[in-house]
């Protein structure tokens, strides 16, 4: 007889299924339930590593808004400035451009066609000419701006020699002897300070005229600039050579087109036949912005010195010699007349040609702090990158999320720090001005990250990373010569690094 199935039709149960029963019921045996697989999640958009990218860029151009504004503001700030300058120059003293001394003497012709007088000038140079200069500056303030000016005593010594040059077109019987003049050329006449007087062949002339003349000293002659039209006045000037009715009269030309000059009347009827007349002449002449002489002598020695620790040297010669220190500078320069285009003795406007033919030294600093300022502003869109990708990569690294509105106020930080550095550069030095703006930055960026990245590690390093940035950029502005070159290389270099850098970071995820 059959023993009945007790568990009815049910199934025989599979062998895994068997096993996995045994075992669970095993005695002491624990429960081990089969692994569950979840659903993967899609991250948000914005906590992807594109995103964050393209974001970045994307703000660091429009960080570039307010920067340039503050460019603009910087160039407002800095034409304030110049028209503090400039006022101050104005009550002051203009930048001097000295020519001279120089014999004037009048001569009549006669129109052929009119049989009317016409005068004219002729011009005669010395033969030596040595200026010895001492510059004494200062520095003068209007409002927070300032702009440097100057004192100087100038001595001239050399000789003249008459006889022999007097164009060979020139009658010297209508030469007015008696009527002749010396004068010396001078852009801003309210610069002489003393009484001016001249030793001539042992005659006393004390020069108390002012007075203008275009054809030896030009209007404006200090921006190197002309109120004449040359090319109408060469014209002119041939005209007048050969006696035409259509030449320029030297009445309108000394008194409508003429630079200043100081001026004394001189009867020379007794120096003509002499071989050499030797002169000499102090000037006491304040003055702002650049000191200017002309070498008119046929051979001219020119000895400048000053206590301007940063002097420039300009014009048309260069010093022969030149000893620049803390204390001050030593210029000398010797030039003979073949380095000119004019001659020793000339007729009417030669003012062009003089004007062109200058020794300078300037007293300005060459490159003043809304000039730096502009500088630095050029490595703003470099500092913004470098500092969010800085952020980035520690973002990467902590898998902390750090919103976009975050990086914004990480960026307008940043570009905060050339507003200090304007303002505050207005009021103490460059450099103390730098290295406060740039502290104050820094600090206020670390502390921030340090509040959002809940690490000090990672803070100090992204501010350790901004000293160096803004250490490195304030070693640019310094350089003149090998600027571009520094720059190059380091960005080559964080280049490098950022490369080197990111091939270590997982990238899949930043959130």
């Amino acid at each position: 007889m059959e023993t009945p199935n007790t568990q009815g039709n049910v199934p025989p149960l599979p062998q895994q299924d068997v096993m996995q029963s045994s075992i669970a019921t095993a005695p002491g045996a624990p429960i081990v339930q089969p692994p569950v697989r979840q659903p993967k999640r899609s991250k948000p958009f914005t906590r992807t590593l594109g995103f964050k990218v393209g974001f970045i860029v994307l703000l660091s151009l429009l960080l570039l808004i307010p920067t340039l504004m503050i460019d603009s503001l910087s160039s407002d700030r800095q034409t304030t400035a110049q028209e503090a300058q400039q006022e101050i120059s104005e009550k002051w003293g203009l930048p001097q451009h000295v020519t001279g001394p120089v014999i004037a003497i009048p001569y009549v012709t006669t129109n052929k066609k009119d049989s009317s007088d016409q005068r004219h000038m002729v011009y005669i140079l010395p033969k030596k000419l040595d200026i010895n200069a001492d510059v004494k500056s200062q520095t003068l303030y209007r409002s927070i701006y300032e702009t440097v000016v100057y004192n100087t005593g100038i001595d001239f010594s050399g000789t003249f020699a008459i006889k022999g040059l007097l164009p060979s077109e020139i009658d010297s019987t209508m030469l007015q002897l008696d009527k002749a003049f010396i004068e010396v050329g001078i852009t801003d006449l309210r610069g002489i300070s003393q009484k001016l007087v001249l030793d001539l062949n042992g005659n006393t002339i004390e020069v108390n005229d002012g007075g203008k003349d275009g054809n030896l000293h030009e209007e404006n002659d200090y921006e190197y600039s002309s109120s004449i039209d040359h090319d109408e006045v060469v014209t002119d000037m041939g005209a007048m050579e050969q006696g035409n009715a259509d030449a320029v009269p030297y009445d309108d030309m000394f008194d409508k087109e003429g630079g200043p000059v100081a001026k004394a009347s001189l009867n020379i009827s007794s120096l003509t036949s002499l071989d050499s007349i030797p002169f000499k002449m102090h000037l006491e002449l304040k003055g702002s912005d650049n000191l200017n002489f002309t070498p008119i002598g046929e051979t001219t020695s020119i000895n400048i010195k000053g206590d301007c620790p940063k002097p420039s040297f300009g014009g048309n010669f260069l010093p022969d010699d030149r000893k620049v220190t803390d204390k001050g500078f030593t210029a000398s320069w010797n030039i003979i007349s073949i380095n000119r285009t004019y001659p020793q003795a000339f007729i009417d406007d030669r003012s062009y040609d003089l004007g062109k033919s200058q020794v300078q030294v300037g007293l300005m600093v060459p490159v003043d702090s809304f000039q730096k300022v502009e500088r630095a502003i050029k490595y703003a869109f470099l500092v913004i990158v470098l500092t969010f990708i800085a952020v980035l990569f520690v973002e990467i690294k902590m898998q902390r999320y750090i919103n976009v509105f975050q990086y914004l106020l990480v960026g307008l930080a940043l570009v905060l720090f050339y507003s200090l550095l304007l303002s505050i550069s207005e009021h103490m030095a460059f450099g103390w001005a730098y290295l406060i703006a740039a502290a104050m930055t820094i600090v206020m960026i670390t502390l921030y990250l340090l509040g959002v990245l809940k690490t000090k590690k990672m803070a100090l390093a992204i501010g350790a990373m901004l000293t160096i940035v803004y250490a490195y950029i304030f070693v640019l502005l310094n350089l003149e010569t090998y600027a571009l070159l520094a720059g190059s290389l380091g960005l080559f270099v964080v280049l490098s690094a950022i490369m080197y850098y990111s091939l270590k970071l997982k990238t899949e995820d930043i959130s």
